[in-house]
């Protein structure tokens, strides 16, 4: 799992979440609703940007994080093994899960690589 989550507010421009997502490298932020918005928390991926702004010939300044956030946010307890998360990413077909604490509180994520990673040095869990 990173710990370095990431979370920005829905209403941040497209354009200012990719500036942040290149000097940070990191391919995602957790999005957190805005202020006029009934959904919960969502993730922004490059993905996402790729595909809904990019493809769609949207000037990424004018678009807001919510308008291309994935929705429902996919989480997983902290307490979840490695095999557990890489079957929910399976069978869901995400690359990615925000992990969360006892209370409800995102405090990390997990994704395919880091996933990868560890199978690939440690081996797969007995």
């Amino acid at each position: 799992m990173n710990p370095n989550l990431v979370t920005m507010s829905g209403d941040t421009s497209v354009e200012d979440a990719m500036h942040l997502m290149r000097e940070r490298r990191i391919s995602s932020v957790v999005v957190q609703p805005a202020p006029d918005e009934e959904e919960g928390m969502g993730i922004m991926t490059q993905r996402d940007v790729i595909s809904r702004v990019v493809s769609a010939t949207r000037q990424p300044k004018q678009v807001r994080i919510s308008e291309v956030a994935t929705r429902p946010l996919i989480t997983v307890p902290e307490d979840t093994s490695l095999l557990d998360c890489a079957e929910q990413m399976g069978s869901e077909n995400i690359r990615r899960m925000v992990v969360i604490d006892t209370q409800g509180r995102p405090i990390g994520i997990i994704s395919d690589t880091d996933i990868f990673a560890s199978v690939e040095q440690f081996g797969l869990p007995e």
